[in-house]
């Protein structure tokens, strides 16, 4: 039962570790699949076994584990494919995730000889470990205290909503123009845990928001070259679409022909 508790404990600081880094997708021990909570136990037992193993051997134990397993190396981790990116050598692991193996380690040789279950209970509480985690990098906790029940953020453009009393980690940039609205917006104190779905629901908002926008001015660029198109004579069209598009508009049509064909083919394959 020890062994499973410290698993649970290692898996949310690494979780935690993640999302400092900019990684929301670690799901919490209820969430996670049978796999990922086996690797976790089977790393537990070995440091337990293995007092003086280092986190190289750490790894290695974890690597042999997944190959006989039949993962392979991939730039992305996919459980169905079986890809890993840490299904490398030690040496050949970036420092951050070297990081990780000595994380674990610690929390190992920290908790393996508490003995009572209200201490353990304490010590892998998902929330206790998150709360000392510091918020993701590059993020400024950003508390709503505006009037209304709702406000959604027309002024920056960044999709995002609060309700009253709502924190979110916004990224730098934004929260500094927030905070300008003294009468919308304080800094919070809170330091949100970074794993909870609101982390990902913030960041999938900018995200699809900066998209739209990138979106409508890709469009309004579209606009004004089809303009500058459509205002050229013969050997300009002609020109254009050669340099821009490697197609070669017939100067034998009419100057609204050519304009109209070049014009299709910036509408479908875009600017350039």
């Amino acid at each position: 039962m020890k062994q499973i508790t410290i698993a649970m404990v290692a898996h949310a600081i690494n979780a935690a570790y993640c999302a400092s880094l900019g990684d929301t997708s670690q799901p919490t021990w209820e969430n996670a699949p049978d796999w990922q909570k086996q690797s976790a136990e089977a790393g537990v037992g070995m440091h337990i076994a293995n007092p003086d193993a280092t986190p190289e051997q750490s790894h290695e134990s974890w690597l042999a584990q997944k190959v006989a397993e039949g993962w392979v190396y991939g730039e992305t981790k996919d459980a169905d494919l079986k890809q890993h990116p840490c299904v490398l050598p030690y040496a050949e692991l970036p420092v951050e995730q070297k990081a990780k193996d000595y994380l674990f380690r610690a929390v190992v040789h920290a908790l393996k000889d508490i003995e009572t279950s209200d201490e353990l209970v304490k010590a892998a509480s998902p929330t206790i470990v998150a709360s000392n985690m510091p918020t993701p990098l590059n993020t400024v906790p950003v508390e709503y205290i505006g009037s209304h029940e709702k406000w959604t953020d027309h002024v920056y453009h960044s999709g995002l909503e609060f309700t009253t009393g709502q924190v979110r980690n916004v990224p730098n940039a934004l929260a500094s123009k927030l905070l300008r609205h003294i009468d919308l917006f304080a800094r919070s104190e809170q330091v949100l845990t970074p794993t909870v779905a609101e982390a990902d629901e913030t960041s999938q908002l900018i995200s699809d928001t900066e998209r739209h926008q990138a979106k409508l001015e890709e469009q309004r660029q579209e606009l004004d070259v089809i303009d500058l198109v459509n205002s050229m004579d013969k050997e300009a069209v002609k020109e254009y679409g050669m340099k821009h598009y490697g197609i070669n508009i017939n100067k034998s049509k009419s100057v609204e022909n050519m304009r109209a064909e070049l014009s299709g083919y910036i509408a479908t394959a875009g600017l350039s």
